[in-house]
């Protein structure tokens, strides 16, 4: 899809705020998790999902990797995002990623600045919708503002969101793979040029 057709940015996705009344809240995944996220995901994508194995894998890895969206204590949706090391970085550019199987040694572990932010899975049904909002702030703290985020929706409803929120196509290695440059790199980029 060539750049000019694309429709002016409707949410920032690094300004979008919190509501003054949430109705759903943010919390990392645990292990008892895994069965249901991996069916939410079985049964909203129209692709392969990774296998529960994998999930607890990459949760093992990173506790921020998979986020569930919750109203009334019950799981409503989720944002299932890989921290990327430099080498899953490279690897995700150069079509290498295998984002059904992420290699260990692609991840950041918990408590490591992620080179990037890859948005594997997000499900969020017409109720879970403010759970993006709530990712947005999450993703805000200094550990993850400067990590630029991408995407590789498989949906159009996915494709349709990605770029609603400011991610644009580029090329790489990686078809179909989107970018989001956070704010705080934007700045950056435009103080050091001055």
């Amino acid at each position: 899809m060539p750049l000019k057709s694309f429709k002016a940015i409707r949410h920032e996705f690094d300004l979008l705020d919190i509501p003054a009344r949430p109705l759903v809240a943010l919390r990392r995944t645990t292990f008892d998790d895994i069965d249901l996220t991996a069916e939410m995901v079985k049964l909203q994508l129209s692709s392969a999902a990774a296998p529960r194995h994998v999930i607890a894998r990459v949760i093992s890895c990173n506790r921020d990797n998979v986020l569930v969206v919750t109203r009334q204590g019950g799981i409503v949706g989720l944002c299932a995002m890989l921290m990327l090391a430099p080498p899953g970085l490279g690897a995700l550019l150069l079509g290498e990623f295998d984002p059904l199987n992420p290699d260990p040694t692609a991840l950041a572990a918990t408590g490591e600045r992620p080179a990037a932010i890859y948005h594997w899975a997000v499900i969020a049904p017409r109720g879970a919708l403010e759970g993006v909002r709530h990712v947005s702030e999450f993703l805000r703290v200094p550990a993850y503002r400067t990590s630029n985020c991408f995407a590789r929706p498989v949906t159009g409803a996915g494709t349709r969101l990605t770029i609603a929120l400011g991610f644009r196509p580029i090329v790489a290695g990686t078809p179909g793979l989107f970018r989001y440059v956070r704010i705080a790199n934007r700045v950056l980029s435009t103080n050091l040029a001055a």
